[in-house]
């Protein structure tokens, strides 16, 4: 940080001589040698005297009343105006053997001061400007990361939300389910308790895994239509198909399952003859095709009873894969929802 300040300073003198120069060369062109080399070693001593001292004090004074530290500014300005010039002197006597006059250096030491209330000014501008600048972008930056903080919990709490909502008419049709089948078959009410218990396991991960395999969400898909189909019996086919090559692509976790109940919730438990369900996962060229279809008429407008786990999914997909991801529904004599997600 001090190493690029100091390239500054160095760059800003160059200027300044270079100006400097030019106006004294204008009017004594027969000495622009000397004219350049004085006003180099002038700038550079009196813009390095006023460098160390704004490095010293201005962050000790920034936060001082504007009237308060502009005149403590003018002084310190004023100060390395005084310290500039009498090293400039000394390496001119040095150097080139130079030597002034007290009128010579009175004039010297006026010019060199107004040169020094100029250069102060510039470069306290400068370093407000820059400091402001930075404050702005520091204050931005926190702003989006503030931002994305708020996504990240947002769409956490709304996985935590999703996997600890259990649909209460599913537990008590399934419990039903399990009592009926106790007396006239021990064994499938065992398996489905168990089943039950793998369901509710899996939907209560820890929210902080946030994605899981496609075989993992495969396997609590058929677990949760097993037991469904425990209750609606015949009334429930359901079919899913899979390339091989995908079962080990992460995926947000409680993609499919969800959407698979919408389709129970809105297609079997509504029709007298229930339905079908078809899922099927395919690898189309470079991104993963997540497909869900039921035989039934659709479930309507996205309301906040069925719209709740639709919403999440969506949200999880933006935020864990931005644009690269989509989420479709169409609905006409049955009801398909299509994901594509990109695979690495």
């Amino acid at each position: 940080m001090i190493k690029n300040h100091s390239i500054r300073t160095f760059i800003f003198c160059l200027i300044i001589t270079v100006i400097i120069a030019a106006g004294l060369t204008f009017s004594e062109p027969e000495k622009y040698l000397e004219n350049i080399l004085s006003s180099f070693i002038y700038t550079m001593c009196i813009g390095f005297s006023i460098h160390i001292l704004l490095h010293i004090t201005f962050p000790r004074i920034k936060a001082l009343n504007s009237i308060f530290r502009m005149s403590i500014l003018v002084v310190l300005f004023l100060i390395g105006g005084l310290i500039g010039t009498g090293i400039s002197v000394a390496i001119l006597k040095i150097i080139v053997n130079w030597n002034f006059t007290i009128s010579n250096y009175i004039s010297l030491l006026y010019f060199n001061l107004l040169l020094s209330i100029i250069f102060g000014s510039i470069a306290v501008l400068y370093i407000t400007l820059k400091d402001n600048a930075e404050r702005m972008a520091s204050k931005l930056k926190e702003k989006e990361l503030n931002e994305e903080r708020l996504t990240r919990f947002k769409v956490k709490a709304e996985l935590e939300a999703l996997q600890a909502k259990v649909n209460p008419h599913f537990l008590f049709n399934t419990l039903n389910s399990i009592a009926s089948l106790i007396s006239v078959n021990p064994k499938a009410a065992e398996d489905t308790v168990e089943k039950l218990s793998e369901l509710f396991r899996y939907t209560l991960k820890d929210a902080d895994k946030s994605t899981v395999t496609i075989r993992e969400e495969l396997e609590i898909v058929r677990t949760y239509l097993e037991i469904e189909k425990v209750r609606f019996e015949n009334r429930l086919q359901y079919s899913i198909n899979y390339d091989e090559s995908i079962l080990d692509l992460q995926v947000p976790v409680l993609l499919i399952q969800p959407l698979v109940e919408n389709s129970i919730k809105h297609t079997i438990a509504k029709e007298i003859h229930g339905g079908s369900i078809f899922v099927e996962l395919r690898k189309i060229e470079n991104k993963c095709r997540v497909l869900i279809q039921d035989s039934g008429k659709g479930f309507g407008t996205m309301n906040t009873e069925n719209g709740f786990g639709l919403r999440s999914i969506q949200e999880r997909l933006k935020y864990i894969y931005g644009n690269e991801a989509s989420l479709q529904i169409n609905q006409n004599n049955a009801t398909q929802i299509i994901i594509t997600i990109p695979m690495p």
